[in-house]
């Protein structure tokens, strides 16, 4: 019989810095076939530990499915509705958590990059966000454009922001964060201060360059024509594309 190895064993995640929840559902719906049909008898024990749950953290002596009914009536508290609708959809969310977990993990088209940080690439979009919250903090009068408008320039819209691996000092891989998909107030620029285990999916390459503000919008060809000056220094344009990785789910692993 093989020796089970700490490899094998289902990671232990003791504080989620990042968690992209719509990603993760997809991922599960799919896994799953469509969502979960709670008419099945195993789907039936969750929905039970989940009220039960429930239970556990309202009041003494509160009852869901006296609840439930209230509700029907028109008899509950407008206040005490909203509380339990918290939990509800707190329960489901760490549901949602436990199982892309379980099913992730086991998965080798999920890439695991454990115990490592990131950083921002230089000159880049990313950079930039991390910064310029602290130019607010500079007299409108004292600097020479309006920070504003640069912001609304550069970042707009944008909900995906690339930082790269500490581990490597040549440049593979690429991981994208959705700024929407923080937990507990922490942000883009907490990630270079930590080393964390990160789950992704790939979605495509880039070329280097591409990360920096000046070039992220030029279109490169995959199979772009090797310059002269490449073929006499042995290089080739393919030795630039860095994979992409979109990141589901960061956070400190138990050792």
């Amino acid at each position: 019989m093989k020796k089970k190895t700490k490899s094998d064993s289902l990671p232990i995640f003791i504080k989620v810095i990042y968690f992209d929840e719509p990603t993760a559902q997809d991922y599960i719906d799919i896994v799953n076939g469509g969502r979960l049909d709670w008419s099945k008898e195993e789907n039936k024990e969750r929905a039970a530990k989940i009220l039960t749950e429930i239970e556990a953290q309202a009041e003494s002596g509160f009852n869901i499915l006296n609840f439930i009914k209230a509700s029907f009536s028109g008899g509950v508290n407008s206040n005490i509705s909203g509380e339990i609708s918290k939990m509800l959809d707190t329960t489901l969310k760490n549901t949602l958590l436990t199982d892309y977990i379980s099913e992730a993990f086991k998965d080798n088209n999920v890439r695991k990059f454990e115990n490592d940080g990131v950083y921002a690439p230089e000159n880049s979009v990313s950079m930039y966000k991390m910064y310029s919250s602290y130019l607010t903090i500079v007299p409108k009068e004292q600097l020479p454009i309006d920070m504003e408008k640069l912001n609304e320039a550069l970042l707009g819209e944008r909900g995906y922001y690339a930082m790269l691996l500490a581990s490597e000092k040549t440049p593979t891989c690429v991981l994208r964060f959705n700024i929407k998909a923080f937990k507990n107030n922490y942000n883009l620029a907490d990630l270079s201060k930590m080393k964390l285990t990160y789950y992704g999916v790939k979605v495509g390459i880039c070329n280097k360059e591409q990360l920096s503000i000046e070039k992220e919008f030029e279109l490169k060809s995959e199979n772009a024509k090797p310059k002269p000056e490449d073929i006499l220094d042995g290089t080739t344009p393919e030795n630039d594309f860095l994979e992409v990785y979109d990141i589901v789910l960061a956070g400190v692993v138990c050792e």
